[in-house]
């Protein structure tokens, strides 16, 4: 039995429920696995979840969808698209339905070994998947509707902190977005469902970091991404970490983070002082995980 985290029902609004619906059942039909990631299921965990408001809102929705290769992903597309709610356009992950655009991002086999799918034919765009088969592995699950029955898996905050840092990093320097949810999701996460883990499990941590439940909890963020993640990931996003704090780096996280949030630079060094424990968070449990 699927366990439920939150139920949404009667809470989200009618067309994205209803593109959703469709989704699934065209999925579900294919036998292709799904879950929500990006911004939308920022907003259904920390907006919806435990009412936390995000800055940016958004009405577009994000997938990954597990599939063996670029014939079975277009089989989706098409599928979709002969339901007569969805339409082509210019982009080759995007379609519409209505007013929602929907990005479709294929993970799985059809990354290959390197994790990684340049999109056909012309296989110029090439994307990283790095990360995305732990985050829907770990993935949790909302009701969005009682009547009809809508469950939908979405990527943890631990999963969506992995992939947002990923994404800066590859698109550097066009997703300053990714750097401001992972700022969000390092601010919050003690407040999000962790509370009485930094209280109880957690407390040698909390103690350790002077009853400072911020860096507690961003702390805890990165234990938690190393435990999902396999050893490749986590070098990966410990590269990326140790590139955008030592000392002779250029600090383009820190700087995207203060730009794209409206922060005064005299929050730099609180800034890269959260990186580096979110870095040493992923280290106190990576390094168990490579060996």
């Amino acid at each position: 039995m699927t366990s439920i985290l939150f139920n949404l029902s009667g809470k989200i609004e009618k067309p994205i429920v209803d593109t959703l619906h469709i989704l699934k059942k065209v999925a579900d039909s294919l036998g292709i696995p799904f879950f929500v990631i990006g911004a939308f299921a920022r907003d259904l965990i920390l907006k919806h979840g435990y009412g936390i408001e995000p800055r940016r809102k958004t009405g577009d929705i994000d997938l990954g969808v597990e599939v063996a290769n670029w014939e079975q992903f277009k089989k989706l597309k098409e599928s979709l698209i002969a339901t007569s709610q969805f339409s082509l356009t210019s982009d080759k992950q995007r379609l519409l339905c209505g007013t929602i655009l929907i990005d479709i991002l294929p993970f799985g086999p059809i990354t290959g070994k390197d994790k990684k799918i340049s999109w056909p034919p012309e296989h110029e765009i090439i994307m990283s998947m790095v990360g995305f088969e732990e985050a829907y592995e770990y993935s949790i699950t909302f009701r969005l509707s009682s009547d009809p029955e809508l469950d939908i898996k979405l990527a943890s905050l631990p999963g969506l902190a992995i992939m947002k840092l990923i994404s800066w990093k590859e698109k550097y320097p066009n997703r300053k977005r990714d750097a401001e949810d992972l700022l969000l999701i390092m601010d919050k996460y003690e407040e999000a469902g962790n509370s009485e883990r930094l209280y109880e499990e957690g407390l040698p941590l909390l103690q350790e970091e002077g009853f400072d439940t911020k860096l507690a909890g961003t702390r805890l963020l990165g234990r938690d991404m190393a435990k999902i993640s396999d050893p490749r990931t986590i070098q990966i996003v410990k590269g990326i970490l140790d590139a955008e704090t030592e000392e002779l780096s250029q600090y383009k996280l820190v700087t995207d983070i203060i730009r794209e949030t409206g922060m005064a630079e005299t929050r730099f060094d609180e800034i890269l002082l959260q990186l580096e424990k979110l870095k040493q968070g992923i280290v106190e449990v990576g390094e168990r995980n490579i060996e």
